[in-house]
């Protein structure tokens, strides 16, 4: 297995505690590098979900067929439901051959992995995949030389713009970054799931205040890709706390503080503060409902969950609570019925403005690491290396030779320092 993560104080523990508890079934794995440019023109339609049932609703910007980039791609309704939810689920922004390109790369990542382990039962069994830096390197899914799928839709899609306009950025003054992209898939009988949380630095390595709702939010936006169709009834996808990104709910700060969220940590730490809390297992991502019983019980009356169907992309607030669904009974004959090998997949994609910035503190961090710490703290607009490329307003021409420097001089030196530190957590978090 091979590591590729930022880790901060949450993170190290999280994605540990996950390793430990989910045991030889659990596939992972971390960067890698590649190529690839392409563009998506006009939005065929959209949804979004109603917060008291998360219905789909079709309809806002259908019929848009222009071949030239529209001046916008979503509706001053559509932004009003983004800013009062901290969601909006839309549809129709991918091609067909966007979307079947994703999806058998995707299936080619979860063949690779599953013929490593030698484990031809585990598509229909317990097993999970984790796949991070794909824009940068998806060798394993589209094979040397072809182009990465991934990068195309992650920066030269619709999707960038659309993020950039759900966050209210000024073209003239403001610019977008991709700050980090996932691919998951899991088997209907996957035990693994992560109860409610933000995201921690490993999924989101930016430094952080806690929202403030006085100006407008640019956190930062996820953007989750179904790859396959996930009915409500069959779990194993996504439910949301709507509002929860807003001050308007009463358990908010005190989920904040039970996962370890605190603007004097939003900075990171330094390495022996770090080691300090793995040793007191104090911390995880996922544990809310371990951790404060009361808090996962009242968000559970709020939540949300989705009818996804393939290619329904969902955008959330940097801050909206979430968590994945269990499969449920009925969802594990559904999917045992299916003759894929990998299911349930799904990619998500974080954007952050430009003038956010990496922390300063202890990580694991590849642009961190593979410079010798020279990243640390740095603005992302000032990062040495495109280890977080432009999508919005524009793509820089030479990014591709860009991200390929960085993949063949940077992260071989990176994965180098990270074996190094992780054989020292795991140690560490063993002799808890």
């Amino acid at each position: 297995m091979t590591l590729g993560l930022s880790s901060s104080m949450t993170t190290i523990v999280s994605i540990l505690t996950c390793l430990l508890h989910t045991g030889n079934n659990r596939l992972s794995r971390f960067p890698q590098v590649s190529q690839a440019r392409s563009s998506i023109t006009g939005p065929r339609s959209s949804r979004f979900p109603s917060a008291a049932h998360g219905s789909l609703v079709r309809g806002a910007n259908e019929g848009n067929h222009d071949t030239a980039a529209p001046k916008r791609l979503i509706t001053d309704d559509q932004l009003k439901d983004y800013v009062r939810d901290g969601y909006i689920v839309l549809s129709g922004l991918l091609e067909a051959d966007e979307m079947n390109a994703l999806i058998d790369a995707g299936t080619n990542i979860v063949s690779a992995h599953i013929e490593k382990l030698g484990g031809k039962e585990l598509p229909k069994g317990n097993f999970q995949v984790h796949e991070y830096g794909l824009v940068l390197d998806d060798k394993e899914a589209s094979g040397e030389g072809s182009k990465n799928v991934f990068r195309r839709v992650a920066l030269h899609s619709k999707l960038p713009q659309i993020a950039a306009e759900l966050m209210q950025l000024d073209k003239s003054t403001e610019n977008l970054r991709l700050l980090r992209d996932v691919f998951l898939a899991k088997g209907p009988g996957s035990t693994s799931s992560c109860g409610w949380h933000v995201d921690d630095q490993m999924f989101w390595p930016a430094s952080y205040q806690l929202p403030n709702h006085s100006t407008v939010d640019q956190s930062g936006i996820n953007a989750w890709i179904a790859l396959d169709d996930m009915p409500l009834e069959n779990g194993g996808s996504l439910a949301v706390a709507p509002a929860s990104h807003g001050d308007s709910v009463s358990w908010r700060n005190d989920a904040y503080a039970a996962l370890g969220f605190d603007d004097s940590f939003g900075d990171g730490i330094s390495k022996d503060e770090l080691f300090k809390v793995i040793k007191s297992g104090k911390v995880d991502t996922c544990g809310l409902e371990r951790m404060a019983p009361e808090i996962h019980q009242q968000i559970e009356k709020t939540k949300t969950e989705f009818n996804f169907k393939r290619g329904d992309i969902i955008f959330m607030n940097r801050w909206l609570f979430h968590r994945s669904t269990d499969v449920t009974e009925k969802g594990k004959a559904a999917v045992k019925a299916i003759e894929e090998i990998a299911l349930l997949k799904r990619y998500s994609l974080r954007y952050v403005t430009g003038s956010s910035s990496l922390p300063s503190g202890f990580m694991t961090e590849l642009s961190i690491l593979g410079t010798s710490g020279a990243n640390s703290g740095k603005e992302f607009n000032e990062v040495d290396g495109e280890w977080y490329p432009q999508c919005w307003p524009e793509v820089d021409d030479d990014v591709e030779e860009k991200i390929e420097h960085v993949v063949k001089n940077f992260i071989p030196v990176a994965q180098e320092q990270l074996a190094v530190i992780m054989t020292e957590v795991m140690a560490l978090f063993r002799s808890r």
